[in-house]
């Protein structure tokens, strides 16, 4: 008789040290994650481009084909993550993506504005972003298995705090050396970093432990089409608040290209790595400690309004389009971090992958339409339209009845 409370001690010991392991490796696999894709995406990717001698139009260009890329990925494969294990699945979409790094390195060394080198780069980024959209299609589903409801929220927080703390160091390193030596060498440089970083975040979630059945066999998942998922309220509601938000999320992921646009030089947009990594760090941070006074709607909505600040972008000053940028991006950083909260409390597991998946299409579907606008429309109207946007969508999460119930 006195074995079996031994046993379930011991058997919740378990569980206990196998959640909390979960949780540390999670968080220092996002936090490794995020870093390293700084190096493909967003202001140093662009201003790499700009050093190779291509204007703003071709920076455009290269994003809209990256995110359609994601978008194509995407909806062909909405329910990766609902055969086999999400947690390998998680796994193998990094591999790939950690040695695409490595093919950045020719392009260093050559460096040339030639029509050869920007369809060879853009090749590149295209097959890193269909192993983004292959990992996200899991992303949003993994954390079902490996800890709970309550858990999600913190783990990003905090490993967006490692990310962020990880990214400013890299941002006020490259910001320094970009004066005193060639971009490309910088590049270099940060290729092999993202490299390493991106194959150990595999490691860490090779090594995650479920808590309880990887596979989840009901009748909505086994009925074969992610399609299905439009018939439920709790998706086909949210169509155009995730569309608005894609959009806006978009803009700012060529702030490198509007800022050359309004005529600052590469030292700007290449400050955009510093202002970005320190608005994520006060981003994550008051999260972290919103999480217990605030629900995660409300931190939506605070972080919408900020955005109504991007026409401030168009009065002349570096500083002052730097600091806007570092509010703009401190409101898109509780946006992303409370959306995926929000969404794990009021989705249930059997709809998380293709809900997930389809919600990034939508989500990518904007940011395309956002990147390929910018090259067709004044600076002014596109901030304008980004602006209206983020508040639509930030809104429309905050007022849903799915949304508040499960806040």
């Amino acid at each position: 008789m006195s074995e079996s409370p031994n046993f379930l001690m011991i058997l919740v010991n378990c569980m206990d040290n196998r959640l909390r392991n979960n949780k540390l490796r999670s968080i220092f696999a996002l936090a490794l994650r995020t870093a390293a894709l700084l190096a493909c995406t967003g202001p140093i990717m662009q201003t790499f481009l700009a050093s190779l001698g291509f204007s703003s139009r071709f920076i455009y260009i290269n994003t809209t084909l990256v995110q359609a890329a994601n978008i194509l990925t995407s909806s062909l494969c909405a329910q990766w993550a609902d055969k086999g294990s999400v947690i390998r699945r998680s796994a193998i979409c990094e591999i790939p993506h950690a040695l695409l790094y490595l093919c950045y390195i020719p392009l260093c060394l050559w460096k040339s504005p030639s029509f050869t080198s920007f369809a060879l780069l853009t090749l590149i980024c295209l097959l890193q972003s269909a192993c983004i959209a292959l990992y996200t299609v899991c992303e949003y589903k993994l954390p079902y298995f490996i800890y709970g409801p309550k858990d999600y929220g913190t783990v990003l927080a905090i490993s967006g705090i490692v990310s962020s703390l990880i990214s400013l160091g890299a941002g006020i390193v490259i910001t320094k050396l970009a004066g005193i030596m060639d971009y490309s060498t910088l590049m270099l440089g940060a290729c092999v970093i993202s490299c390493v970083m991106m194959g150990i975040s595999s490691l860490l979630h090779v090594l995650q432990k479920p808590l309880h059945q990887l596979h989840t066999p009901t009748e909505k998942v086994a009925a074969g089409s992610s399609l299905s998922i439009f018939r439920e309220p709790v998706f086909y509601r949210m169509i155009p608040a995730n569309l608005l938000r894609g959009f806006a999320y978009g803009t700012t992921t060529v702030m490198a290209g509007i800022a050359l646009d309004l005529g600052y030089d590469q030292s700007v947009s290449t400050s955009l790595v510093s202002f970005q990594s320190g608005a994520m760090l006060l981003g994550c941070g008051l999260f972290a400690l919103s999480t217990r006074y605030l629900s995660a709607r409300t931190m939506m909505l605070l972080g919408s309004l900020a955005f109504a600040l991007l026409p401030v972008m168009l009065i002349p000053g570096q500083g002052l389009f730097l600091v806007i940028f570092g509010v703009v991006f401190f409101g898109r950083t509780l946006v992303d971090y409370a959306t995926p909260s929000l969404l794990r409390l009021a989705v249930p597991v059997e709809l998380a992958g293709p809900y997930n998946a389809w919600r990034m299409i939508l989500h990518f579907s904007g940011t395309l339409l956002a990147t390929t606008v910018a090259a067709m429309i004044p600076v002014w109207a596109l901030l304008g339209l980004t602006m209206t946007a983020q508040l639509i969508s930030g809104i429309s999460y905050f007022a849903d009845k799915d949304m508040k119930n499960a806040a």
